[in-house]
């Protein structure tokens, strides 16, 4: 009887797989960012995307499903403790957000998504003559000075 106790004990254990844990800290770190907890590593602010969130928060917890029994104790106690965390985080921030703005304005399609890139700074909008204009002075300034041409050999 006492073979199957040490089995046990090793198995919960066993050797941690740190990769395992480096994908549940990426999934904690994008659910950060989008509850603004941390600073955007592209557009360096802090915008809280709860949607977006959520859906991080909801693979995590998907992968604590998934991987019950295949968990040693050491991992089972990370997952658990960035989820909690991440859970907790989500309700405080939801609540801020209707403190804030009302009920009706946290839903998912309220929100604004985020370009890809980020927009190139402002530029004062030309009129169309202004810009006839400009394209008449190029047009001058080629015909005054024609580009050399190559020696004819």
């Amino acid at each position: 009887m006492a073979e199957p106790q040490n089995y046990k004990e090793n198995r919960d254990w066993g050797t941690t797989d740190y990769y395992f844990i480096d994908l549940i800290l990426m999934l904690a770190s994008s659910a950060k960012i989008d509850l603004g907890e941390l600073v955007h590593p592209y557009y360096h602010d802090k915008e809280i995307n709860l949607p977006r969130a959520r859906t991080s928060i909801n693979m995590i917890s998907s992968l604590v499903k998934k991987t019950g029994g295949n968990l040693n104790v050491e991992e089972k106690k990370v997952l658990r403790e960035v989820l909690d965390d991440l859970q907790k985080t989500y309700v405080d921030k939801t609540k801020e957000k209707i403190k804030a703005n009302g009920p009706s304005l946290v839903s998912p399609n309220n929100m604004a998504p985020r370009p890809l890139v980020p927009a190139p700074p402002p530029q004062p909008k030309r009129d169309v003559k202004e810009w006839i204009s400009l394209v008449q002075q190029e047009i001058a300034k080629k015909k005054q000075n024609p580009p050399s041409s190559p020696p004819k050999s």
